[in-house]
């Protein structure tokens, strides 16, 4: 019943085979919180089946191993001390898990999904965008499912995305081109990711890939903040920063040695009266 449960983290900022504490327990936690609560889930739909205990221990996981390229992780999952035996509960259990790991990727919440799943699962994505730009998630049964972190959201699972119907813009730098999902995604200065989703002209729009465009759409919201564009189209802009490589700039040297020096015969002039009252105020 012990399977293995193989989490590749790709391009983070540690060397291969190193993983950051914080970030594994913040992994470990959320994987584990969330196989749970798909196993106590799976419990309470009707029909015969294995009691809570049963399912909790089903879903156990235990850290196995860390090892380079780039950094794997590898956790054993259920009981080590039971029969190697699937029941119909455990297979329905480990095919939600591996569907809510698939919706992940796919930045969509499962409308069977539950709350208490939705959290976990946005507990994980987080988790997986402070430990790398890229994952690789799989096991032995299932084809290992690649996780760009960039391109999910937390809010997809605790808040529902909601199609305006209203055509709203978004400006930055085209960073992703999918041709075959006809899905790209653009980033402004401050960092704010916008999807956008079913572009038309794509093949001309995707040699804008890395320049300023205009991408002019339906708008979708979360928690009321512009997350992503439908039937998308793309104009290019001109580079902010441009406008800035001909201003000449002053360096600080330039400015201090421009400045003019303290006035020697500056100051505030006092009659005598006036600076005895000063000295007798300054001794009180």
């Amino acid at each position: 019943m012990t399977k293995d449960l193989e989490v590749r983290l790709i391009g983070a900022p540690v060397p291969d085979g190193e993983v950051v504490v914080k970030d594994l327990a913040a992994l470990a936690t959320a994987l584990q919180e969330l196989a749970t609560r798909v196993g106590r889930d799976v419990v309470n739909t009707p029909g015969p089946g294995r009691t809570m205990r049963f399912m909790e221990e089903f879903a156990q996981l235990r850290l196995r191993s860390v090892e380079a390229g780039s950094t794997i992780l590898r956790f054993s999952k259920g009981p080590a001390d039971k029969l190697d035996v699937d029941l119909e509960q455990h297979e329905r259990a480990d095919e939600r898990f591996w569907q809510v790991i698939e919706a992940i990727r796919a930045d969509e919440r499962p409308e069977w999904a539950s709350d208490l799943i939705a959290e976990s699962a946005a507990r994980l994505v987080t988790a997986l965008r402070e430990a790398a730009p890229r994952a690789l998630i799989g096991d032995a049964a299932h084809e290992a499912v690649e996780i760009e972190s960039a391109a999910i959201h937390a809010e997809t699972w605790t808040t529902r995305r909601v199609a305006t119907g209203i055509v709203m813009t978004a400006k930055g730098r085209l960073e992703k081109v999918d041709l075959r999902s006809h899905e790209f995604r653009v980033r402004d200065d401050v960092g704010h990711a916008v999807d956008l989703k079913h572009v038309a002209d794509d093949l001309p729009a995707a040699h804008l890939v890395g320049q300023w465009v205009l991408a002019t759409g339906e708008g979708v919201l979360a928690s009321g903040q512009l997350v992503a564009l439908d039937d998308v189209t793309i104009t290019r802009l001109d580079d902010p920063a441009t406008r800035f490589e001909d201003v000449d700039v002053q360096d600080l040297d330039e400015i201090l040695a421009s400045a003019p020096g303290p006035d020697p015969d500056g100051g505030v002039d006092l009659s005598e009266e006036e600076f005895s009252s000063f000295l007798e105020a300054a001794r009180g």
